[in-house]
C-alpha cells in the first residue's frame, strides 16, 4: 500500500515538474509574441503618422486647406 501511494506521488511531482517547463516555454513564446505585436504596432503608427505628415505638406488631407 505504502508503495502505490509512494508511485503516485512520485508520479505527481513528476508531472508537476513537466508542466512548470511546458509553462514557463509556453511564457517565454507569449512574451516574443507581445513584444513583436508591439513593435508592429509602433511601426505602423510611425508609417501612419509619416504618410499623414506627407499628405500635409502636399496639401491633401488636411481640412483646413480650401483654397
Amino acid at each position: 500500500m505504502t508503495d502505490a501511494l509512494f508511485a503516485r506521488a512520485q508520479l505527481a511531482l513528476e508531472e508537476n515538474g513537466e508542466i512548470r517547463k511546458q509553462r514557463h516555454l509556453l511564457r517565454t513564446q507569449f512574451d516574443d509574441t507581445r513584444e513583436k505585436l508591439r513593435l508592429s504596432i509602433y511601426e505602423s503608427a510611425s508609417v501612419r503618422s509619416e504618410i499623414k505628415a506627407r499628405q500635409d505638406n502636399e496639401g491633401r488631407g488636411s481640412p483646413r486647406r480650401t483654397t
